[in-house]
C-alpha cells in the first residue's frame, strides 16, 4: 500500500529528529549539514520504496524503523564529509587491516596562509603568486564539489550567483534570488550554511571562506595583475 501524505510527513519529522541527533552526537559544527543530509536520507529511502514496505504501526516496527533510517543518515553524514575532503572511504583490504569504514584525511597547510581569513598583500613575489592561485583553486575545487550534490537547480543557480558571481549582480541577496526564480524564505540563511561548508573543505588547507565574493575577487585580481608581467 502507498504512503499516504501524512506518513511521509511523519517518516519526514523522524528523520530531522535522528539527522539532528546523529549530528550532536558527532559535532556541533556539522549541524549546518542537516538540511542537505535530511533531504538526502528521505530521497535516498524513497528511491528503495522504504516508505511503502514499512509502517509505523508500533513500538518495535518505530524503533526498528528508526535504526535503519539512522544508518542511512549516517552514510549520507560520511558522503557530506567525502564531498568536503574531510575523510575518504577506505579500500577492502584497509578496511579489513583497520576494521574502520572511513578515515580521516589530514592536510598539509599551505605555507603563509592566513588561517582566520584571506587577507593578503599584493603578489610581489613567485611564492606568493603559487599561494594566491593555490588559494583560489582550492576555493573553486570545494565550492564545485558541493554544488555538484544540489538536486535543485533553481537553488543550485543562486548559490552560483550569489557564491562566485555576486559582484556582477546590483542586487541584495534576497531580490537576487526573486530574481533567478529561486522561491526561498530565507536564501541568506542558505547561502550562509552553504559558505559554512566550502569553508570546512578548504579550512584544511589553512583558508577560510566567510565573504565568498570579495575573497574571490581579490584573488583573481592578483592572479590577473600578476600573469600580466610574467
Amino acid at each position: 500500500m502507498e504512503a499516504s501524505n501524512k506518513e511521509l510527513a511523519e517518516y519526514m519529522l523522524l528523520i530531522k529528529k535522528l539527522t539532528h541527533y546523529k549530528l550532536r552526537t558527532q559535532d556541533p559544527s556539522y549541524q549546518s549539514f542537516a538540511e542537505d543530509i535530511v533531504q538526502e536520507s528521505f530521497l535516498k529511502l524513497y528511491k528503495q520504496d522504504f516508505f511503502n514496505k514499512n509502517k509505523l504501526d508500533s513500538e518495535d516496527e518505530t524503533k526498528m524503523i528508526g535504526a535503519y533510517i539512522s544508518k542511512t543518515i549516517y552514510s549520507c553524514f560520511m558522503d557530506q564529509l567525502k564531498t568536503l575532503g574531510i575523510n575518504r572511504r577506505l579500500t577492502k583490504a584497509e578496511s579489513i587491516s583497520s576494521g574502520q569504514k572511513y578515515e580521516n584525511i589530514k592536510h598539509e597547510l599551505i605555507e603563509g596562509v592566513n588561517e582566520s581569513e584571506i587577507a593578503l598583500p599584493g603578489v610581489e613575489t613567485p611564492e606568493q603568486y603559487v599561494f594566491v592561485k593555490e588559494a583560489y583553486q582550492c576555493i573553486k575545487k570545494c565550492y564545485s564539489n558541493l554544488l555538484m550534490k544540489i538536486n535543485d537547480t533553481d537553488r543550485k543557480t543562486f548559490f552560483k550567483a550569489a557564491f562566485w558571481q555576486f559582484n556582477e549582480y546590483d542586487m541584495p541577496l534576497k531580490t537576487l534570488a526573486k530574481h533567478l526564480g529561486y522561491d526561498s524564505s530565507n536564501p541568506t540563511q542558505e547561502l550562509k550554511r552553504f559558505v559554512e561548508k566550502v569553508s570546512m573543505c578548504t579550512q584544511p588547507h589553512g583558508i577560510t571562506v566567510n565573504n565568498p565574493h570579495e575573497q574571490i575577487q581579490f584573488l583573481r585580481e592578483q592572479i590577473e595583475n600578476a600573469e600580466v608581467y610574467t
